[in-house]
């Protein structure tokens, strides 16, 4: 199967996700509390700001600001080899844990990154897990909720929502609530998030601007559009 592109850049924020093999639901308790400790490991060793993350029973989503270009495969690699490793161990298994390589999306600050955080939260109430994010315990909107810095980074965007705590977070569930009213759509495969003017912008960065018929691009509404491999088209021929 034809290796995904890399996209990246320092400071790009990237909505990353990454399946068990067969998309076989392989995680629970034990191994979502050992993805949670090297999660708080990679983003000290390698200098992440977290925004957010959802660990589902069979995939992971995980919401995060890189600070040099090399860094998203260096610690998308550590870490899913990392716990690959460590998953097989404690199962008693072998094999292959992940399904291929990782995807990754580049997200526009300004523009999508609410909406992208909202994704992630609703993620485990859209698959029946939860009636609101709130309950489920292996997402990141809990620590969102109380602005714990020990869990997650809390963004420029977010502190702008209000004066405190108490104003900021209900101004968030606002747009989640929002966000939830919308058609779900996978990022998964997606190159770039945003208005067309950034989405234009990264194709041009990195030489898609001329990729033509192996390219997508989809309208997500209130003038976000995302670009990515046309489907049946291999990722790597663009």
């Amino acid at each position: 199967m034809p290796r995904p592109p890399r996209f990246s850049y320092p400071q790009a924020v990237h909505h990353v996700t990454l399946r068990c093999n067969n998309r076989e639901f392989l995680f629970a308790e034990p191994s979502f509390l050992m993805f949670l400790d090297i999660l708080r490991e990679a983003r000290d060793h390698f200098h992440l700001s977290l925004y957010n993350y959802c660990l589902m029973t069979n995939h992971v989503h995980l919401l995060f600001k890189v600070c040099f270009e090399d860094t998203l495969s260096k610690v998308m690699h550590w870490m899913s080899t990392t716990f690959s490793r460590k998953f097989n161990k404690l199962a008693g298994r072998k094999g292959h844990l992940w399904e291929g390589r990782f995807r990754s999306a580049i997200i526009e600050e300004a523009s999508y990154f609410f909406r992208c955080m909202a994704y992630l939260d609703l993620n485990p109430v859209r698959a029946g897990l939860a009636a609101t994010p709130i309950e489920y315990r292996w997402c990141g909107h809990r620590a969102l909720r109380e602005e714990n810095a020990a869990e997650l980074d809390v963004h420029p965007l977010y502190l702008e929502m209000g004066c405190d705590t108490d104003s900021r977070y209900p101004a968030y569930m606002k747009l989640l609530t929002e966000e939830a009213a919308r058609p779900q759509v996978s990022l998964a495969t997606e190159h770039f998030v945003g208005t067309s003017g950034f989405v234009n912008r990264m194709e041009r960065k990195f030489g898609l601007d001329q990729a033509g018929r192996f390219l997508h691009r989809k309208d997500l509404g209130s003038g976000i559009v995302c670009v990515g491999p046309r489907v049946g088209q291999a990722r790597s021929r663009v």
